[in-house]
């Protein structure tokens, strides 16, 4: 099964001026110290996976809390110099509202179909087509445009043009008053974000446990499960649409199925994890901060599970993460696995962010000499 990005290249994105990311693996582990891009390499992957989609982008904003405008009132817009600010984060350098940011480029190549996005900023119009129909069509003005113009996104891919209001990403965004409707999302890659915290309700992984829920991945989640409490025999979810659905489990040692989150937050993350990766099948999955919640005695076996999911559904994992223990349990995992794992680490230098890719032998060699890594 070939791999999904073999490499990856993101410009003008959050802090990256430049960053390329070669020899990518089946499970490939990031680490490096605060503030080097760990996060953001996973958001770049996902924007691209997505194809843009505006859910995803404002998912992205609303996670570092950048949507944020000056408009609070419904029915009242937000002025182009805090719609700038919204999205400003996410071009390199947070450059203010006068300056026009170089436009974001993100491109992979892999044994499949390359992909490749550019975001940039600009101004809208609204235009009426030979069917009657409103669309937002960009406008060739100065940054700051005019009046009657619409501040926006413009992302480019091999699926063509489309146009986003920047409105629409603010937080107190409203549903657009002016009777057009914007370009479809195209073509998105199965891939799922589980963000640091993606654990704390298991209500939100409902829709996710039904697409699994009766069959052989079932299993799979009743197993991880049990790398950290053996005593678990089965899990499922309970509610309606009325009731927001929580995970239950039982145990052996327990007369009656009693709530997942009883169990405690490590247990909550690997179901999170778990249940994410089996959902991510022929795609991607992205880990935020893997250790969060895992005590050390148990991440290797987590590692195990992935790595051996990972290859039988053909996933492709990228995860962050700053401590020795999980980049040892990663190395310990990734020598058993048949296919190969490696680990990035980051460093900035000066305005750059410098990458290492290790493969599988250089990071046995430096997890056995105690090298610094993370």
């Amino acid at each position: 099964m070939s791999l999904k990005i073999e490499s990856i290249t993101l410009e003008q994105f959050r802090a990256f001026r430049e960053l390329t990311l070669c020899g990518l693996g089946r499970v490939n582990l990031i680490t490096g110290k605060n503030n080097t891009g760990k996060s953001s390499v996973l958001e770049g992957v996902r924007l691209l996976a997505n194809n843009a989609a505006p859910d995803v982008i404002y998912d992205i904003l609303r996670h570092r809390e950048e949507n944020i405008e000056e408009a609070e009132e419904e029915g009242r817009s937000a002025d182009p110099e805090s719609l700038f600010q919204v999205v400003s984060g996410l071009f390199h350098g947070f450059l203010l509202h006068s300056e026009a940011p170089q436009p974001i480029v993100i491109s992979t190549s892999g044994r499949s179909s390359p992909m490749n996005m550019t975001m940039r900023l600009g101004w809208l119009a609204v235009e009426r087509d030979s069917a009657g129909k409103y669309r937002l069509a960009p406008r060739q003005l100065s940054f700051w445009g005019e009046s009657e113009s619409i501040p926006g996104l413009i992302v480019e891919t091999k699926e063509g043009t489309r146009n986003l209001l920047l409105e629409r990403f603010g937080r107190h965004s409203y549903p657009t008053r002016r009777g057009f409707s914007e370009s479809s999302n195209g073509t998105r890659m199965s891939c799922i974000f589980v963000s640091p915290y993606g654990g704390e309700g298991t209500g939100m992984l409902g829709p996710l446990w039904d697409k699994i829920a009766l069959s052989d991945r079932e299993k799979d989640v009743v197993e991880a499960l049990r790398i950290i409490d053996p005593q678990i025999s089965a899990v499922s979810m309970v509610g309606s649409t009325r009731r927001r659905p929580t995970a239950i489990v039982r145990a052996d040692n327990i007369g009656r199925p009693i709530p997942l989150r009883s169990f405690g937050d490590g247990l909550n993350r690997l179901f999170g994890i778990i249940l994410s990766l089996v959902n991510a099948h022929g795609g991607l999955l992205l880990v935020d901060e893997f250790e969060n919640g895992l005590h050390h005695t148990v991440q290797l076996d987590v590692w195990r599970t992935i790595f051996q999911l990972a290859q039988t559904l053909d996933i492709q994992v990228f995860a962050t993460s700053h401590s020795w223990d999980a980049v040892e349990a990663f190395q310990k995992a990734a020598a058993e696995a048949p296919e190969e794992g490696v680990l990035i680490r980051l460093a900035r230098r000066g305005e750059d962010v410098i990458p290492t890719v290790l493969s599988e032998n250089e990071l046995a060699i430096a997890t056995r000499d105690q090298i610094e890594v993370r």
